[in-house]
C-alpha cells in the first residue's frame, strides 16, 4: 500500500505498526511499541501485541506510526490530538480545508 507520509493523519490507521510515549511524563521520553492498530474509534487506539489486546486514549500519547511503501520505510511522529475524530470524519476534514484555502 503506497501512502504519503503528509496526509497519513486523514488516513485510516488500521495494521500500521504503532509506538507511543505518554504525554504528560516528560522524564519518561521513550517510545514504546504497542504493537498493530486492530481498530480505531473517535477518542482511541486499540492495538494487539503477542495475543494482548490494549487500548489507548488518543489525545493523551505521542505516537510514532511506522509506514512502509515498497523498500522505503517512514517513522512519522504525531501527536495524539491531531488524529482525534473518527477516521471517515477525518477525511472529509481534508476535503474541507482544501476548499477554504485560498
Amino acid at each position: 500500500m503506497k501512502i504519503n507520509p503528509k496526509y497519513l493523519v486523514y488516513h485510516d490507521l488500521i495494521g500500521f505498526n504503532v509506538y507511543s510515549r505518554n504525554k504528560s511524563k516528560s522524564n519518561d521520553s521513550q517510545f514504546l511499541n504497542i504493537g498493530t492498530v486492530i481498530d480505531e474509534s473517535k477518542n482511541m487506539l486499540i492495538t494487539e501485541k503477542n495475543n494482548q489486546i490494549k487500548k489507548f486514549i488518543k489525545k493523551d500519547h505521542i505516537f510514532r506510526i511506522i509506514i512502509q511503501n515498497d523498500e522505503e520505510e517512514y517513522i512519522l511522529e504525531v501527536n495524539g490530538e491531531k488524529i482525534v475524530g473518527r477516521p471517515e470524519n477525518r477525511l472529509r476534514n481534508l476535503r474541507k480545508k482544501r476548499w477554504f484555502k485560498k
